[in-house]
């Protein structure tokens, strides 16, 4: 199972905010200083959501981002991931005596650095894990982990953090968030699997009572912002959305989409996508009267900030 056929749809939409008086998690300070992009996962709430396998299968596996199978980073509660110099941070629980046995197990080997311990990997396509505390780990290359322990242990002036920690504590509750500096982006198109130009991206989405979400592409020009306008339309009436409408708006050079999604609209919707599977055909049975049913609603999205006004177009 991969993000694309069923997140699509729901983790390209999120929602931007204006750089907020919020303070983020001090273990995201980790991240490297010239990130590019920050992706957040509440994973303590999606590992039950009918979308955990498909971002399983985006950190670890064959294509994932290389996180090693082990049964604590499985329970973690919140992770973080910055890039291009790939650098994740997971907080749960990791006691050394846990993280020594299911390392050990995997190959990895344990080394020092700077007194802080190490699982390093025998693969290239996995990560090395460095242990900051019993409820903090990193994971990245081994230059990677090095160069966030030697940044953790200057002074805080002198530390550097990305200026997109700013946009992105604003999302600290969101159940998935992307920030991104620019699209396309290595590690934002995973989670953002769009084919757009933008000069910017950041959002969340929550899964709560259903699925809630808003999206803002930042482009160079509102010429620009019209043309990503007709990019995302053709996209989102080719996928099969439980909504009941989207709504697009352009301001000079912004482009917002928002969506939402009720609890049983993204049950039915969940459950139409699903695998069908082979059954032996049951014995024939006298069919009942077809009874007379409404039409669905057609789904409709909204564009407004036009010149020449709100416009609508009904997906069939």
């Amino acid at each position: 199972m991969t993000l694309r056929p069923y997140l699509v749809t729901c983790v390209v939409l999120f929602g931007i905010g204006k750089i907020s008086a919020e303070s983020h998690p001090a273990w995201w300070r980790y991240a490297s200083p010239e990130a590019t992009a920050l992706v957040g996962i509440q994973w303590d709430h999606l590992r039950s959501s009918p979308f955990a396998d498909a971002i399983s299968g985006e950190l670890s596996g064959d294509g994932g981002l290389g996180f090693p199978v082990l049964d604590c980073l499985k329970e973690a509660r919140q992770i973080l991931i910055s890039s291009p110099a790939l650098l994740a941070m997971a907080a749960g629980n990791f006691p050394a005596e846990i993280l020594r046995d299911q390392a050990g197990r995997k190959g990895l080997k344990r080394m020092f650095y700077r007194e802080t311990e190490i699982w390093v990997t025998p693969g290239k396509e996995t990560l090395s894990i460095a242990r900051m505390s019993d409820q903090l780990v990193l994971l990245g290359r081994l230059k990677n982990l090095q160069e966030a322990i030697d940044r953790s242990l200057l002074e805080e002036a002198d530390r550097g953090y990305s200026p997109l920690l700013a946009r992105a504590a604003h999302y600290a509750q969101d159940d998935l968030w992307v920030v991104a500096a620019r699209l396309p982006d290595v590690l934002a198109e995973r989670f953002v699997p769009i084919d757009a130009e933008a000069d910017g991206f950041e959002g969340g989405v929550s899964l709560g009572s259903g699925l809630k979400l808003t999206a803002v592409f930042l482009s160079s020009s509102e010429e620009a912002a019209n043309q990503l306008v007709e990019t995302l339309k053709g996209m989102l009436v080719s996928l099969p959305l439980a909504t009941r409408g989207i709504e697009v708006r352009i301001d000079q050079n912004n482009v917002t989409l928002s969506m939402a999604v009720a609890a049983e609209q993204l049950a039915a919707a969940l459950k139409t996508s699903a695998p069908v599977v082979a059954k032996a055909a049951p014995k024939s049975e006298p069919k009942p009267d077809p009874v007379a049913t409404k039409p669905p609603r057609p789904q409709v999205i909204h564009i407004y900030g036009l010149d020449e006004g709100t416009r609508e177009i009904v997906m069939r």
